[in-house]
């Protein structure tokens, strides 16, 4: 029995990428999780940090928070309402600009 050349290429190739087909495929498995989790509320600040596997579910602690988010039962953003009236020449040159501030009983800024 007598193989030539094309047919060792080509069950070489189809060889090579059935192989690397099973290392991907494998890899994705490797990386898949079987556990779930659940923050069920955000009323515990804490350093501690929750385990793998033991603490999934019913967790309430969290380890951070900035100022303007208000924790407890959900999470929610403070807002702010801050009203702001510059009514004179002084309040506008008190700040600084990239363009040419004219001021004066009316003010304008000349942007390049």
């Amino acid at each position: 029995m007598k193989i030539n050349k094309k047919k060792v290429v080509i069950l070489s190739s189809v060889f090579l990428v059935a192989l690397v087909g099973l290392f991907i495929y494998r890899d994705y498995i490797a990386k898949a999780a079987t556990y779930g989790w659940m923050q069920t509320t955000w009323s515990s600040l804490t350093s501690t940090t929750a385990q793998h596997g033991t603490d999934n579910n019913g967790w309430s602690q969290y380890s951070a928070v900035d100022s303007s988010v208000s924790t407890g039962d959900s999470v929610s953003i403070i807002s702010e309402v801050t009203s702001l009236e510059h009514t004179s020449s002084t309040d506008f040159s008190a700040g600084e600009s990239s363009g040419t501030l004219t001021t004066g009983d009316q003010v304008s800024l000349d942007l390049p």
